[in-house]
């Protein structure tokens, strides 16, 4: 879903998977606040939904989201499968 060096994936995800994981993070300074989960359960290994396998649960989903999302290079070193535009992400 998102490949490159865990400094920039934490800093600038690029993938609404990685953005919801990172948004799930507890913080050490909000105490008593609730925390944010990603809505859903994760897809069974033995039967991936088709297309994007965070496809059922992603807030961004379109119909193209159904067929598999290439692999694409998008800066040096890093690669994203997502149909949504980075730039509509933020």
């Amino acid at each position: 879903m998102e490949y490159g060096k865990a400094r920039d994936v934490f800093y600038q995800p690029a993938h609404p998977y990685s953005i919801g994981l990172l948004n799930a993070v507890p913080r050490l300074d909000a105490e008593g606040e609730s925390l944010l989960t990603i809505p859903g359960n994760p897809p069974n290994l033995l039967r991936l939904p088709k297309g994007c396998p965070f496809q059922p649960r992603c807030p961004h989903a379109m119909e193209i989201c159904n067929s598999a999302p290439p692999l694409e290079a998008f800066a040096p070193g890093r690669l994203r499968a997502c149909y949504k535009p980075l730039e509509e992400l933020v």
